[in-house]
Protein backbone atom coordinates (compact mmCIF):
# COMPACT_ATOMS: atom_id res chain seq x y z
CA UNK A 1 0.00 0.00 0.00
CA UNK A 2 2.65 2.49 0.83
CA UNK A 3 4.51 1.50 -2.12
CA UNK A 4 1.64 2.55 -4.07
CA UNK A 5 0.87 6.09 -2.28
CA UNK A 6 4.79 6.37 -3.31
CA UNK A 7 4.77 5.82 -6.47
CA UNK A 8 2.05 8.63 -6.71
CA UNK A 9 3.80 11.07 -5.00
CA UNK A 10 6.80 10.52 -7.32
CA UNK A 11 4.11 11.41 -10.25
CA UNK A 12 2.94 14.48 -8.32
CA UNK A 13 6.62 15.81 -7.14
CA UNK A 14 7.74 15.23 -10.90
CA UNK A 15 4.44 17.53 -11.90
CA UNK A 16 5.47 19.68 -9.25
CA UNK A 17 9.03 20.16 -10.37
CA UNK A 18 8.49 19.68 -13.96
CA UNK A 19 5.34 22.10 -15.53
CA UNK A 20 6.38 24.96 -17.18
CA UNK A 21 4.33 24.03 -20.26
CA UNK A 22 3.69 27.79 -20.87
CA UNK A 23 7.46 28.42 -22.12
CA UNK A 24 6.94 25.32 -24.25
CA UNK A 25 3.78 27.30 -25.58
CA UNK A 26 5.34 30.50 -26.05
CA UNK A 27 8.82 29.63 -27.28
CA UNK A 28 10.65 30.45 -23.95
CA UNK A 29 13.20 28.26 -23.45
CA UNK A 30 14.40 28.31 -19.52
CA UNK A 31 11.74 29.75 -16.79
CA UNK A 32 13.28 32.04 -15.41
CA UNK A 33 10.70 33.00 -12.63
CA UNK A 34 11.25 33.59 -8.93
CA UNK A 35 11.07 29.67 -8.45
CA UNK A 36 14.21 29.40 -10.25
CA UNK A 37 16.32 30.61 -7.37
CA UNK A 38 14.93 27.84 -5.25
CA UNK A 39 16.98 24.26 -5.24
CA UNK A 40 14.61 21.56 -6.21
CA UNK A 41 15.15 18.85 -3.20
CA UNK A 42 16.30 16.21 -5.96
CA UNK A 43 18.20 15.89 -8.95
CA UNK A 44 16.75 18.21 -11.70
CA UNK A 45 18.29 20.44 -14.41
CA UNK A 46 18.27 23.92 -14.30
CA UNK A 47 17.89 24.17 -18.18
CA UNK A 48 15.13 21.57 -18.66
CA UNK A 49 12.73 23.65 -20.42
CA UNK A 50 9.74 22.13 -18.37
CA UNK A 51 11.43 22.35 -15.07
CA UNK A 52 10.74 25.91 -12.32
CA UNK A 53 13.25 25.12 -9.97
CA UNK A 54 16.86 24.95 -9.59
CA UNK A 55 19.17 21.94 -9.38
CA UNK A 56 20.60 21.22 -6.00
CA UNK A 57 24.08 19.80 -7.12
CA UNK A 58 24.54 22.83 -9.74
CA UNK A 59 23.77 25.33 -7.59
CA UNK A 60 26.16 23.88 -5.29
CA UNK A 61 28.78 24.27 -7.79
CA UNK A 62 27.97 27.55 -8.92
CA UNK A 63 28.91 28.86 -5.92
CA UNK A 64 31.94 26.73 -5.83
CA UNK A 65 33.19 28.13 -9.06
CA UNK A 66 32.64 31.67 -7.61
CA UNK A 67 35.26 30.22 -4.86
CA UNK A 68 32.29 31.11 -2.76
CA UNK A 69 31.29 28.60 0.61
CA UNK A 70 28.48 27.68 -0.04
CA UNK A 71 26.44 28.00 2.67
CA UNK A 72 23.26 28.37 1.83
CA UNK A 73 23.48 24.96 0.06
CA UNK A 74 25.06 23.33 2.80
CA UNK A 75 22.39 24.12 4.98
CA UNK A 76 20.27 22.98 2.48
CA UNK A 77 21.47 19.66 2.54
CA UNK A 78 21.80 19.38 6.18
CA UNK A 79 17.39 20.15 6.98
CA UNK A 80 16.79 18.16 4.22
CA UNK A 81 19.16 15.17 4.95
CA UNK A 82 19.28 16.04 8.81
CA UNK A 83 15.28 15.27 8.97
CA UNK A 84 14.81 12.56 6.32
CA UNK A 85 17.93 10.93 4.95
CA UNK A 86 18.19 10.23 1.56
CA UNK A 87 14.18 9.17 1.04
CA UNK A 88 13.82 12.61 -1.25
CA UNK A 89 15.80 9.90 -3.76
CA UNK A 90 13.03 7.27 -3.46
CA UNK A 91 9.76 9.63 -3.47
CA UNK A 92 10.92 13.27 -4.87
CA UNK A 93 13.83 12.76 -7.93
CA UNK A 94 11.79 12.66 -11.32
CA UNK A 95 15.48 11.14 -12.53
CA UNK A 96 15.19 8.28 -9.94
CA UNK A 97 11.19 7.82 -11.21
CA UNK A 98 12.39 7.31 -14.78
CA UNK A 99 14.55 4.69 -13.94
CA UNK A 100 12.21 2.53 -11.94
CA UNK A 101 9.76 2.88 -14.87
CA UNK A 102 12.61 1.81 -17.56
CA UNK A 103 13.82 -1.10 -15.54
CA UNK A 104 9.79 -2.49 -15.87
CA UNK A 105 10.69 -3.35 -19.33
CA UNK A 106 11.19 -6.79 -20.03
CA UNK A 107 14.91 -7.73 -20.59
CA UNK A 108 17.91 -9.60 -18.78
CA UNK A 109 18.16 -7.97 -15.38
CA UNK A 110 21.53 -7.77 -13.94
CA UNK A 111 23.04 -6.65 -10.10
CA UNK A 112 25.62 -4.61 -9.75
CA UNK A 113 28.65 -5.40 -7.21
CA UNK A 114 28.42 -3.81 -3.72
CA UNK A 115 31.42 -1.79 -3.72
CA UNK A 116 30.06 0.15 -6.77
CA UNK A 117 28.22 2.77 -3.99
CA UNK A 118 31.56 4.05 -3.44
CA UNK A 119 32.22 5.44 -6.40
CA UNK A 120 29.67 7.78 -6.28
CA UNK A 121 31.67 9.59 -3.48
CA UNK A 122 34.13 9.55 -6.09
CA UNK A 123 31.95 11.39 -8.28
CA UNK A 124 31.02 14.30 -5.70
CA UNK A 125 34.31 14.82 -5.00
CA UNK A 126 36.10 15.18 -7.85
CA UNK A 127 33.29 16.38 -10.61
CA UNK A 128 31.37 18.02 -8.05
CA UNK A 129 33.78 19.67 -5.64
CA UNK A 130 37.55 19.76 -6.48
CA UNK A 131 37.46 20.15 -10.42
CA UNK A 132 34.69 23.34 -9.90
CA UNK A 133 37.37 24.90 -7.53
CA UNK A 134 39.74 24.56 -9.84
CA UNK A 135 38.49 24.97 -12.96
CA UNK A 136 35.92 27.43 -12.28
CA UNK A 137 33.39 25.36 -14.17
CA UNK A 138 30.44 23.07 -13.01
CA UNK A 139 31.81 19.77 -14.10
CA UNK A 140 29.41 17.46 -12.98
CA UNK A 141 26.94 19.39 -14.91
CA UNK A 142 29.15 18.48 -18.11
CA UNK A 143 28.11 15.38 -17.81
CA UNK A 144 25.31 14.60 -15.68
CA UNK A 145 23.11 12.09 -17.70
CA UNK A 146 20.25 13.44 -16.12
CA UNK A 147 20.82 16.98 -17.86
CA UNK A 148 21.49 15.40 -21.03
CA UNK A 149 17.80 13.91 -20.83
CA UNK A 150 16.02 16.47 -19.37
CA UNK A 151 17.38 19.44 -20.80
CA UNK A 152 20.21 18.89 -24.19
CA UNK A 153 17.96 16.66 -26.23
CA UNK A 154 14.88 18.55 -25.40
CA UNK A 155 16.52 21.82 -25.78
CA UNK A 156 18.07 20.58 -29.28
CA UNK A 157 14.94 18.46 -30.41
CA UNK A 158 12.92 21.54 -30.08
CA UNK A 159 15.17 24.47 -31.01
CA UNK A 160 13.23 27.25 -29.80
CA UNK A 161 16.00 29.90 -29.45
CA UNK A 162 19.07 31.31 -31.73
CA UNK A 163 22.47 32.47 -29.44
CA UNK A 164 24.90 34.92 -31.23
CA UNK A 165 23.48 33.83 -34.86
CA UNK A 166 23.85 30.40 -34.13
CA UNK A 167 21.44 27.90 -33.46
CA UNK A 168 21.51 24.68 -30.67
CA UNK A 169 22.39 22.82 -33.39
CA UNK A 170 26.01 23.94 -33.67
CA UNK A 171 26.62 23.37 -30.00
CA UNK A 172 26.65 19.94 -31.08
CA UNK A 173 30.51 19.44 -30.20
CA UNK A 174 32.50 16.31 -28.99
CA UNK A 175 31.38 17.05 -25.75
CA UNK A 176 27.91 16.59 -26.27
CA UNK A 177 28.51 13.47 -27.96
CA UNK A 178 30.39 12.07 -24.81
CA UNK A 179 27.68 13.14 -22.58
CA UNK A 180 25.24 11.00 -25.26
CA UNK A 181 27.16 8.32 -24.96
CA UNK A 182 27.05 8.44 -20.97
CA UNK A 183 23.44 8.53 -21.18
CA UNK A 184 22.77 5.63 -23.98
CA UNK A 185 25.27 3.81 -21.52
CA UNK A 186 22.98 4.27 -18.40
CA UNK A 187 19.70 3.77 -20.55
CA UNK A 188 20.98 0.36 -20.98
CA UNK A 189 21.55 -0.03 -17.46
CA UNK A 190 18.15 1.51 -16.38
CA UNK A 191 16.59 -1.47 -18.01
CA UNK A 192 18.54 -3.78 -16.77
CA UNK A 193 19.71 -2.95 -13.91
CA UNK A 194 17.60 -1.14 -10.39
CA UNK A 195 18.59 2.65 -9.97
CA UNK A 196 22.17 2.52 -11.50
CA UNK A 197 22.88 6.17 -11.63
CA UNK A 198 21.45 6.61 -7.80
CA UNK A 199 23.77 3.69 -6.59
CA UNK A 200 26.95 4.53 -8.93
CA UNK A 201 27.10 8.26 -9.68
CA UNK A 202 24.48 10.47 -8.20
CA UNK A 203 26.37 13.35 -5.79
CA UNK A 204 23.15 14.56 -4.53
CA UNK A 205 22.81 11.00 -3.30
CA UNK A 206 25.95 10.47 -1.74
CA UNK A 207 25.53 13.70 0.05
CA UNK A 208 21.59 12.97 1.28
CA UNK A 209 23.28 9.74 3.00
CA UNK A 210 25.81 10.65 4.72
CA UNK A 211 22.57 11.44 6.81
CA UNK A 212 20.77 8.53 6.64
CA UNK A 213 21.74 7.14 10.32
CA UNK A 214 21.26 10.37 11.97
CA UNK A 215 18.05 11.31 10.03
CA UNK A 216 15.15 12.46 12.48
CA UNK A 217 13.14 9.80 10.59
CA UNK A 218 14.55 6.51 9.85
CA UNK A 219 14.33 2.84 9.63
CA UNK A 220 14.34 0.10 11.84
CA UNK A 221 14.16 -3.38 11.83
CA UNK A 222 13.19 -5.63 14.71
CA UNK A 223 15.65 -8.24 14.97
CA UNK A 224 13.79 -10.72 17.31
CA UNK A 225 10.87 -10.88 14.50
CA UNK A 226 12.87 -10.94 11.30
CA UNK A 227 13.59 -14.19 9.93
CA UNK A 228 15.52 -13.42 7.06
CA UNK A 229 13.60 -14.22 4.37
CA UNK A 230 15.14 -12.10 2.10
CA UNK A 231 11.61 -10.35 0.52
CA UNK A 232 13.25 -7.43 1.44
CA UNK A 233 16.08 -7.82 -0.32
CA UNK A 234 14.19 -8.96 -3.58
CA UNK A 235 11.72 -5.73 -3.67
CA UNK A 236 14.31 -3.07 -2.73
CA UNK A 237 15.07 -0.84 -5.83
CA UNK A 238 19.10 -0.72 -3.99
CA UNK A 239 19.40 -3.70 -4.01
CA UNK A 240 20.03 -3.93 0.19
CA UNK A 241 19.27 -6.16 3.28
CA UNK A 242 17.66 -3.66 5.24
CA UNK A 243 17.73 -6.50 8.12
CA UNK A 244 22.07 -6.36 7.72
CA UNK A 245 21.62 -2.35 8.10
CA UNK A 246 18.71 -0.52 8.39
CA UNK A 247 21.06 3.08 8.13
CA UNK A 248 22.68 2.01 5.01
CA UNK A 249 24.01 4.29 2.75
CA UNK A 250 21.50 3.56 -0.17
CA UNK A 251 18.65 3.11 1.52
CA UNK A 252 16.36 5.67 -0.26
CA UNK A 253 13.32 5.22 2.64
CA UNK A 254 10.76 3.62 -0.51
CA UNK A 255 8.95 1.20 2.19
CA UNK A 256 8.86 -1.56 -0.30
CA UNK A 257 10.08 -3.58 2.17
CA UNK A 258 7.43 -2.52 4.44
CA UNK A 259 5.16 -3.82 2.20
CA UNK A 260 6.15 -7.17 1.50
CA UNK A 261 7.95 -7.82 5.29
CA UNK A 262 5.49 -11.16 6.64
CA UNK A 263 6.96 -10.78 10.29
CA UNK A 264 6.54 -7.13 10.03
CA UNK A 265 9.71 -6.70 11.38
CA UNK A 266 10.22 -3.36 9.44
CA UNK A 267 9.20 0.07 10.96
CA UNK A 268 9.76 4.28 10.65
CA UNK A 269 10.97 5.27 13.39
CA UNK A 270 10.83 9.18 14.54
CA UNK A 271 11.63 10.82 17.97
CA UNK A 272 7.80 9.97 19.16
CA UNK A 273 8.21 6.56 18.88
CA UNK A 274 12.04 5.60 19.05
CA UNK A 275 12.71 2.17 20.39
CA UNK A 276 15.41 2.13 23.12
CA UNK A 277 16.71 -1.23 21.76
CA UNK A 278 18.05 1.11 18.92
CA UNK A 279 20.56 2.18 20.91
CA UNK A 280 21.46 -1.13 22.51
CA UNK A 281 21.94 -3.47 19.34
CA UNK A 282 25.44 -4.06 18.35
CA UNK A 283 24.57 -6.89 16.01
CA UNK A 284 23.97 -4.42 12.74
CA UNK A 285 27.11 -4.78 10.21
CA UNK A 286 28.42 -1.66 8.95
CA UNK A 287 26.60 -0.23 5.41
Amino acid sequence: MVSKIRRFFQYISAAAIDNYVKGVLIGQAIYQGVFKNVPAPALNCYSCPLSRFACPIGTFQHFLTLRQVPYFMLGFFGFIGGLIGRAPCGWICPFGLIQELLYKIPSFKISLPEWVKYFKYVVLVILAILLPIFLLEPWFCKFCPAGTIEAGIPLLAWNPVKSMGSSLYDLLTTHFYVKYGILLAFLALFITTKRPFCRMMCPLGAIFSLFNKFAVIRMHVDLDKCSRCDLCYNVCPMEIRIWENPDNVDCIRCMKCYDVCPDRAIQVITPLNFPVEVKLQKNYPPA
